[in-house]
């Protein structure tokens, strides 16, 4: 008994000192067998190890001071080891794999054009556990070692597996190739197996495919056409390419191209947005449980990232379409290290105008265009060099009242010069955009991305006149300029800790430099080429704005997952700075293996507003910024909804969501004045308040098959409340569109030839008219009195314009030709002519009995009548 008492003690003695004494060694480098037998002198202990342990010819060590255990574990850092203690002997074996855990990443690329793949799947079915690559294509994924089977996913390509023993941290890139199968759905990534999603809580991604092959207003396929397909997002007048979210206006929308965001989306006075489908490879918008890393607008995130380029081979696309043409080109540039892509698009409205007008004296015209271009260097596997840029530009101008006019030659009274003058109305704006971009790997689970970027809109309105009396000529010219211009720095970093955990932070610092606007007016007498110059109200306010944010991703187990995080904003303008903490909230619950329930929580702010006198958006609205009169637009959403997973392979997703959603300081005019109202200050003209919009959508999806497709419905309510509008009594918002449905089918006949079809039905937005018009004398007390009309307005908003409906079909043929791909599409916008409703407008009508005048409420549409269109694409 004493002898086993005794034995017991002294492994407990020796285990307890191998894991708590502290001693000290002379030297902390050597290999693992030269710092092995120093361990064994000093520490007394016999060590034995396996072979199959990690025996490192240089290893240093961290301290020099430690326990035994505390060495061991820092030699063998890399190569885990289970220990046994037996008396003073201590041994040392490797870990089974099945115990240690070893993390794989890499990027998922496109194979032929080598483009990153965003939100791609990546899973372990065995095992359950998965995750999805990021922004910039790369993932990170911790499972444990032995034998595994990786396998990689998206929409639109071949699933790719690789089977190998995981027994060490793991570097591997994935690149999918399309899949022979049809098209899948725009919206979401299908379901892959085991129930997993990627790591985008509330972001819907939109194909590029489907917006290509979608029917399109005269041949030109449209991006923002296509997001405004999707329930809760509005395109409020028919023919615009405004977005409007859940009550939102266009500037609550933080859209992103290559990571800067975009001021003005529209060409063509909004008809088609500034995005060319060519040059853009993926778009995401987040309406919903905004991730903590999105800030400074209150609506919707949309990220637009445009193509890299090829690795194989140089190539590109030619365009041809009725109202613009346009061109691309990428490949590499160095193999293997760098690519290019870079697109050009213009309209050539200009150049068929001129023709139709020869031999008119009032000549109208207008032209736009686009240039894209991105250029990108490798330095390594793990760190990647990104330069792109955007340049786009509107020009509007009429040549109207156009006259002779006789100058007089001094002393030479017999003859005399003839030059023809006339008047010019013009306008014009315009977005340039630059990004530099650095992704570097710090490390397998440390992503990190830096970025300093570059934005610049600008948008001008002019007026020339010439007046001519006595043979005197004199020259008039008002010009009304805004704007708003940024820098930014910032950096996103993100560390994926396991399967269950990953967490973001990051923080940026931007530049605001604001135009609310300036007035310029010119006027000059006879030839001279200086005349008199007055600038009126020209403010220009800077704003410092900075942003830090912490976000977390987790799974508690296979049935729970979240994503929570705290987003903090500054503001920096004039005397009062503004502040703003704002937390983040979305869960996701699967209650059945069909069903999953999710929940999300949203507050944002906004330090800047756009403020417009139309009932759409147009590019002469100002950007204004807080400022001590004005505080920040903040908001605060709250969505609850269900997906059901229906069909055989989950082939169908039915979703139905609730939301309520609170907003304040939003700004409008105040009634009777303008931008052009120049009798007071830019703050003063501007009354702030605020609304509230709750409703519903629901959205069924196919995702695969000949047939693909969704129908989408919301019902929404958007009430508005101003103290200095509509006699501080409530009225319905701007944006309140009560009932939105879309269809979208798209049916692959065959490998060449595929049809598509959108309808879209909106019932009416509110508008604001007179109840009462009528003729009162202006001078009344005169021998002649003159008369104009009065009207009478008892509130806003007080009429709603019809509801609009459009069926718009078309038709895909392409054929492989020796050198690339041949595409002819053809189809019909409006196929049965319904007369949409863009304005309302009083005019005399024309049958009122003589001697009466009466005024009746007209309507203006667009498009009243079938739009043929046709496009010629040929890629190569």
């Amino acid at each position: 008994m004493v002898v086993i008492i005794y034995s017991t003690t002294v492994v407990l003695c020796y285990g307890q000192q191998a894991e708590t004494l502290r001693f000290s060694i002379d030297t902390t480098t050597g290999t693992t067998i030269e710092l092995l037998e120093l361990l064994q002198q000093r520490s007394g202990y016999v060590i034995s190890y396996s072979s199959r342990l990690c025996l490192e010819e240089e290893v240093t060590l961290s301290q020099s001071e430690n326990t035994l255990i505390g060495f061991l574990k820092d030699i063998f850092k890399d190569c885990p080891f289970t220990y046994t203690l037996k008396n003073n002997r201590i041994i040392l074996r490797p870990k089974p794999l099945s115990e240690e855990s070893f993390t794989i990443s890499g990027f998922i690329s496109d194979k032929g054009s080598g483009e990153r793949l965003l939100g791609a799947n990546v899973y372990n079915a065995t095992r359950e556990q998965g995750t999805a690559s990021n922004y910039y294509g790369f993932y990170s994924l911790t499972l444990p070692g032995g034998p595994t089977q990786l396998s990689a996913s998206f929409v639109g390509y071949k699933t790719s597996s690789k089977k190998f023993v995981l027994q060490r941290d793991t570097v591997i890139n994935f690149n999918l190739s399309p899949s022979v199968e049809l098209p899948e759905i725009s919206i979401l990534g299908s379901r892959i197996p085991n129930m997993l999603e990627g790591n985008s809580f509330g972001a819907m991604r939109v194909s590029m495919d489907q917006i290509n092959d979608a029917p399109a207003l005269f041949g030109e396929p449209d991006l923002v056409r296509g997001i405004q397909m999707l329930p809760g997002i509005q395109s409020g007048s028919e023919g615009f390419s405004g977005l409007y979210v859940r009550g939102g206006g266009p500037d609550q929308n933080l859209i992103l191209l290559d990571d800067v965001p975009v001021y003005n989306v529209g060409h063509l006075l909004g008809f088609f947005s500034i995005f060319n489908t060519e040059a853009v490879s993926q778009v995401s918008i987040t309406k919903e449980g905004f991730p903590a890393r999105y800030g400074g607008r209150l609506s919707s995130v949309v990220d637009v990232r445009m193509k890299d380029g090829r690795k194989d081979r140089i190539g590109g696309d030619i365009s041809l379409g009725l109202l613009s043409s346009g061109v691309s080109l990428d490949g590499p540039v160095l193999k293997d290290k760098s690519t290019f892509a870079v697109s050009l698009r213009r309209t050539y409205i200009d150049a068929l105008a001129a023709i139709y007008q020869l031999g008119e004296e009032e000549k109208t015209n207008y032209y736009f265009f686009d240039l894209n271009g991105k250029i990108n260097y490798e330095f390594s596997d793990k760190s990647k060099l990104y330069l792109s840029a955007y340049w786009g530009r509107d020009k509007f101008y009429t040549l109207y009242n156009f006259r002779d006019f006789e100058v007089g030659i001094p002393d030479l009274d017999e003859i005399q010069n003839v030059i023809t003058i006339n008047d010019e109305s013009n306008a014009g704006w315009g977005n340039f955009t630059s990004a530099l971009r650095w992704n570097y790997v710090f490390n397998k689970r440390l992503f990190s991305n830096f970025t300093a970027t570059y934005s610049n809109y600008r948008f001008f309105i002019g007026l020339k006149r010439n007046e001519a009396e006595d043979q005197t000529l004199t020259s008039f010219e008002q010009r009304y300029l805004s704007g708003i211009e940024d820098f930014t720095l910032k950096s996103d970093f993100e560390f994926y800790s396991s399967p269950d955990y990953t967490l973001r932070f990051g923080v940026s610092g931007v530049l605001h430099r604001f135009n609310p606007g300036v007035d310029i007016v010119k006027t000059a007498i006879g030839t001279e080429s200086n005349g008199q110059t007055t600038v009126l109200e020209d403010v220009r306010v800077t704003g410092h704005e900075y942003r830090g944010y912490i976000e977390q991703e987790f799974a508690l187990n296979d049935r729970f997952k979240g994503n929570t995080g705290l987003h903090a904003a500054f503001f920096l303008g004039g005397s009062t700075p503004y502040w703003s903490i704002e937390p983040r909230i979305s869960l996701r619950y699967r209650l059945l293996p069909r069903l999953d329930l999710k929940g999300a929580y949203s507050r944002m702010s906004q330090f800047i507003h756009l403020v417009g006198t139309a009932g759409f958006s147009l590019p002469t609205d100002l950007w204004l910024p807080v400022s001590d009169n004005i505080e920040p637009m903040r908001s605060q959403q709250g969505t609850l909804g269900v997906n059901i997973y229906l069909g055989r392979y989950s082939r169908y997703i039915l979703s139905f969501e609730g939301y309520l959603k609170s907003f304040e300081n939003i700004l409008s005019y105040k009634e009777s004045t303008g931008f052009f109202d120049y009798s007071t200050a830019w703050e003063d003209k501007l009354t702030s308040g605020y609304g509230e919009s709750f409703g519903g959508e629901m959205l069924l999806q196919k995702n695969s098959g000949n047939l693909t497709g969704w129908l989408g419905y919301t019902y929404s309510h958007t009430t508005s409340y101003f103290d200095e509008l509509n006699e501080g009594n409530s009225f319905p918002g701007r944006y309140d569109r009560r009932h939105d449905a879309s269809i979208f089918l798209n049916y692959r006949i065959n490998h060449q030839t595929s049809g598509s079809l959108t309808w879209m039905f909106g019932s009416g937005n509110p508008v604001t008219l007179p109840e009462e018009k009528y003729f009162a004398p202006t001078f009344p007390f005169g021998e002649t009195p003159e008369y104009g009309y009065s009207q009478s307005v008892n509130s806003v908003n007080n009429f709603r314009m019809p509801s609009f409906h459009r069926l718009d079909v078309g038709i895909n043929f392409t054929k492989k030709k020796e050198r690339g791909v041949r595409t002819w599409s053809v189809g019909v916008i409006n196929v049965y002519g319904h007369q949409n409703p863009f304005l309302l407008y009083f005019a005399e009508n024309d049958e009122a009995p003589e001697g009466e005048a009466s005024m009746e409420l007209k309507q203006l549409s667009l498009f009243p009548f079938p739009i043929p269109y046709v496009k010629f694409s040929f890629k190569f």
